[in-house]
C-alpha cells in the first residue's frame, strides 16, 4: 500500500489536461530538487570554507549573507516543491469536488 495514495488524484472535465501534468511534473520537480539542492549544498560549503579562510569582518559578514541567502533559497525551493505535489491537488480537490475524484473506480 502506498502512503501517498490519498494523493492519487484523477481530475475530470475541464481539469482532465492536470491528470498527463501530474504524471509527468513530480520527475521534473525531484530533478530539479537533486540539481538546486546538491549545487546549492556544495556553494554553502565553499562559503563556509571562505568564511573561515576571511580575515576582514567585511569578508565575513559577506560571506555569512550568502551563506544565509543560500540556505533560505534551498528552503524556500523545497516549500515549493512540496506545495506543488501536496497542497495544490488538495486545494482543486476542496475547489472543485465534482471534478477531481481520488478513487479512480469509480470513474
Amino acid at each position: 500500500m502506498n502512503i501517498f495514495s490519498f494523493l492519487n488524484y484523477y481530475y475530470l472535465g475541464s481539469l482532465s489536461w492536470l491528470n498527463e501534468l501530474y504524471n509527468t511534473l513530480p520527475l521534473i520537480l525531484y530533478t530539479i530538487i537533486a540539481v538546486v539542492g546538491g549545487a546549492g549544498t556544495v556553494y554553502a560549503i565553499i562559503l563556509g570554507i571562505n568564511l573561515a579562510k576571511s580575515e576582514s569582518d567585511d569578508a565575513r559578514k559577506t560571506a555569512q549573507n550568502r551563506i544565509k541567502n543560500t540556505i533560505i533559497g534551498i528552503v524556500v525551493l523545497l516549500a515549493l516543491v512540496l506545495f506543488i505535489t501536496l497542497a495544490i491537488p488538495e486545494i482543486l480537490h476542496a475547489i472543485y469536488p465534482d471534478l477531481v475524484v481520488n478513487d479512480v473506480t469509480n470513474v
